[in-house]
């Protein structure tokens, strides 16, 4: 293997391009691409265009680079933006700005923040996002907040909101993976309060366990309060109403479509709030995480599900339920809308239930994701 460094890229009509893609970090087939176009005069255009092409081979980086090279050389133009706006997608993805408008979510981790946080008090958080929480947790009045991010961009604006907001001196934004950080250098001391939202619409998504478990014992006090302390995943037996045409074929223009059903998904998202929800049994807990324990990387059990309405039961509905203490909980049970969606779980075949039946459930997780089987 040849250990010579490829030669800067030079280009007489884009000047700066050296100083925007570096040759030496390119893959041979992406650096010989960029040769042959230096001097082209649409040359952003093409680094958008190629960047799409090696986005999906290997290395990733490849795509990465042409596609930061791309914005950095024509910053202003409308179509380089749109060519590479999956770059955002991966930096900054659209829940951001769902969740930061959840105003129900923003109330109740206030709520929980004012009622925990002590003068004196410093607070660790996983995943700064815009940095409303950390923020919310200074409101509170919290001596300083050391929050960490792994997207790079979303740090830098996250840093960006806070200083706007007046709270830079006590709010540190870490621009690092939680595993990677380092106490008594990226974050000088154990922390009071843990507070997070690293849920997803499928609770375990975002490895909520596993990175509660990693900061409780590198990054936490013993008796640490962890906001939120305890998770669930919620669900009741529903209908189909509302949701039917998402996932099951009959009879359209007058022919028998069943058939099609063969690929009817094992899982569905709800939509915000739900949707048209019927109901069929009252709320359980599927699922519920006390966030103070460790938990095996999988588990299963079985449940029944009491009938309390007649009907047709389709599918198991999941949301989930954020809870502090003292009384303080978030929840997105249907019709609540929220950033989160529910989920729809289906079942095998549809099944006629009346009141006083019950209907048996297998639930399995690991640390990514929840199934449901019926």
């Amino acid at each position: 293997m040849s250990n010579v460094v490829p030669p800067e890229f030079s280009s007489s009509a884009w000047p700066t391009l050296a100083k925007e893609l570096d040759s030496s970090a390119l893959s041979p087939a992406a650096r010989n691409f960029v040769e042959v176009i230096v001097e082209h005069p649409d040359l952003p255009e093409r680094l958008a265009k190629m960047a799409q092409v090696f986005r999906k081979k290997k290395p990733k980086r490849d795509g990465l680079m042409l596609a930061r090279a791309a914005r950095a050389l024509a910053p202003k133009d409308q179509r380089v933006r749109i060519l590479t706006e999956w770059l955002d997608r991966l930096e900054a993805p659209l829940w951001h700005f769902r969740i930061v408008h959840d105003e129900v979510r923003n109330e109740v981790y206030g709520r929980a923040l004012e009622h925990f946080v002590k003068p004196g008090m410093t607070v660790f958080e996983i995943g700064t996002g815009t940095g409303i929480l950390a923020m919310l947790a200074v409101r509170a009045g919290a001596r300083h907040v050391y929050t960490c991010e792994v997207r790079p961009d979303v740090a830098a604006v996250a840093r960006e909101i806070i200083k706007r907001n007046g709270m830079a001196e006590r709010i540190t934004v870490i621009a690092k993976d939680a595993r990677q950080i380092v106490l008594g250098k990226d974050l000088p001391e154990r922390a009071d309060i843990f507070v997070s939202e690293i849920v997803d619409d499928h609770l375990l998504g975002e490895q909520v366990l596993s990175l509660t478990e990693m900061a409780r014992e590198r990054f936490l006090k013993p008796d640490a309060v962890l906001l939120p302390r305890r998770i669930s995943a919620m669900g009741s037996l529903v209908t189909g109403r509302g949701h039917s045409e998402k996932y099951r074929m009959t009879e359209a223009a007058g022919f028998d479509m069943t058939p099609f059903n063969r690929f009817t998904p094992a899982m569905i998202a709800a939509g915000v709030g739900g949707g048209d929800v019927e109901p069929l049994s009252d709320p359980v807990p599927l699922l519920s995480f006390d966030l103070n324990e460790n938990y095996p990387k999988e588990d299963s059990h079985s449940m029944r599900l009491p009938i309390k309405r007649a009907g047709t039961a389709e599918a198991v509905m999941r949301w989930l339920r954020l809870d502090f203490g003292e009384g303080i909980f978030f929840e997105n049970r249907p019709p609540q809308r929220s950033a989160w969606e529910p989920q729809l779980h289906l079942l095998s075949e549809p099944c006629s239930v009346k009141a006083g039946d019950t209907v048996d459930i297998d639930i399995n997780y690991d640390f990514y994701r929840i199934y449901v089987n019926g």
